[in-house]
């Protein structure tokens, strides 16, 4: 009896277990803060499975529920404004309308209880707006929504599926926020670096610096000195005029960064004193370069005539190539004949063909050729490599450059000279060059480039000497490599007379 008094103790369990396979559509959440709003959206999230979604699936100019299942929930903890309408803190159910021909449209409504758009009511929508959307460049499989260009002020809530991309700006009232906290908190503060917080947002996002100014020599004057705070406190005194001021504290950070050894710091208080010496000087960038080409190449012989250099490139390590190019900047014919410790090369792209040779030999083998360099893409990096930095500064002329218009008067290598600043357009390269030019002569006195993606204070700079007569050009002799970095020398390249 015990034991059948056991079983049927036991059969319910079994009887209440049931296979339950994994969603189709699995539920996801995706959230974060921006300034002092937590905003999250809950959804389900179908995958292609290789339909045609949109314009099939899902027909065109119909409401959807922007997901799978139950209504894709978004939620703010404060209220925010989207596409210019102001809506109060909640969860509000959210939906999208495809378009063929035109915009999308999104669409915020009161009901977060339906099945997908089962139940849609019209009037319950608090909000609708616009919004394009992009072709992507791939399929994406699962659908998804992403938090993406978040700021204090905003943030964009970004869908993407199949082969489409649209996107939802929110935006807070953050300052508004801060505003208030302001008044609550800071009278007095309980502690200095409360100030620098409230200076600090006021710097990053643009309110009033001269309240700003308040709050860090309030700071200050209650707080030990420290490098990381003190560089800000100084680019506030900068901005509002106070330059000497803001130079003087810039420096001060710097010293006290350099105690630290903490290079970061050190390397943005170096910019940025670097930054702040420079003067607009009242000539355009066009007419500065106009002027420094005709001084290198009086007689416009650079882009007409053959030009044949000898070089000696000398390195760190103590090594040395002897080069002699012929460059053809008219034709974009190229050749050089190096001599590398043991090995004599000699690499060609002439009418368009392309030839090398090693030891005076063209029969070498492979593995000698990848050893030194001698192919074809390696022949036309080294044309355009040598080309551009020898043809300097008549290479600006080159389509695809973009002069910067103003002109300022800094200083490079213990002179004060003129600041001719380059782009390019983004097929033709993303780095950023600076040219240092004398005020007087308009000869070129060195510059300074750096890679758009890693930003101001990498890459190089190159110190300019002597001159040298190539036909009836006068063109830098001497170029002396350095990291812009730490200064570390990396070579010299000259020109033999």
């Amino acid at each position: 009896m015990k034991r059948l008094s056991l079983l049927f103790l036991l059969f319910p369990l079994f009887i209440s277990a049931q296979f339950v396979a994994p969603a189709a559509s699995p539920v996801a959440t995706a959230e974060t803060a921006a300034g002092y709003t937590n905003l999250s959206i809950n959804y389900h999230r179908p995958n292609v499975r290789g339909r045609v979604i949109f314009g099939d699936l899902l027909p065109w100019d119909e409401v959807w529920r922007a997901g799978a299942n139950e209504n894709t929930l978004l939620t703010f903890d404060k209220d925010v404004e989207i596409g210019g309408e102001k809506v109060a803190a909640g969860t509000y159910s959210l939906y999208l309308k495809p378009s063929d021909t035109e915009d999308w449209t999104w669409i915020l409504n009161r009901a977060t209880k339906n099945w997908g758009a089962r139940g849609y009511d019209v009037n319950l929508d608090v909000v609708r707006i616009s919004a394009k959307a992009k072709k992507l460049p791939e399929r994406i499989e699962t659908l998804e929504y992403r938090w993406m260009n978040v700021t204090p002020q905003s943030a964009d809530l970004v869908f993407e599926w199949e082969w489409r991309r649209v996107e939802l700006p929110v935006a807070l009232s953050t300052d508004a926020q801060v505003v208030k906290a302001v008044d609550e908190n800071l009278n007095p503060a309980k502690d200095p670096k409360e100030y620098y917080a409230a200076a600090r947002y006021y710097l990053d996002n643009g309110l009033d610096l001269k309240q700003a100014k308040k709050w860090m020599d309030l700071w200050a004057a209650g707080d030990e000195e420290q490098f990381g705070r003190m560089r800000y406190q100084a680019i506030i005194e900068y901005k509002l005029g106070n330059k000497k001021e803001g130079r003087r504290l810039m420096a001060r950070s710097l010293e006290l960064a350099k105690e630290k050894n903490n290079g970061h710091y050190v390397l943005m208080n170096e910019e940025s004193l670097k930054g702040w010496t420079k003067e607009l000087v009242e000539m355009s960038g066009d007419s500065l370069l106009a002027k420094t080409i005709r001084y290198h190449d009086p007689k416009s012989q650079w882009e007409g005539k053959s030009h044949l250099l000898q070089l000696a490139e000398s390195r760190p390590s103590g090594g040395i190539n002897q080069t002699r190019l012929t460059l053809y900047p008219g034709k974009a014919d190229f050749d050089m004949q190096q001599v590398r410790g043991r090995d004599k090369v000699q690499m060609r792209y002439l009418n368009g063909t392309y030839s090398f040779s090693h030891q005076g030999r063209t029969d070498i083998p492979d593995k000698d050729r990848k050893r030194l360099g001698l192919t074809e893409d390696r022949t036309l990096m080294m044309r355009d490599y040598y080309t551009y930095l020898f043809g300097l500064p008549m290479k600006l002329k080159d389509e695809g450059t973009i002069i910067k218009p103003d002109v300022h008067k800094v200083w490079f290598n213990g002179e004060e000279l003129l600041r001719l600043e380059a782009h390019y357009s983004p097929e033709k390269g993303r780095d950023v060059w600076f040219f240092y030019i004398d005020p007087v002569t308009y000869a070129m006195k060195g510059y300074a480039f750096y890679h758009a993606k890693d930003g101001p204070g990498t890459g190089e700079y190159i110190i300019l000497e002597e001159e040298a007569v190539v036909g009836k050009m006068l063109l830098p002799a001497e170029r002396h490599w350095y990291y812009t970095k730490n200064n570390l020398y990396l070579g010299t390249d000259e020109i033999l007379r």
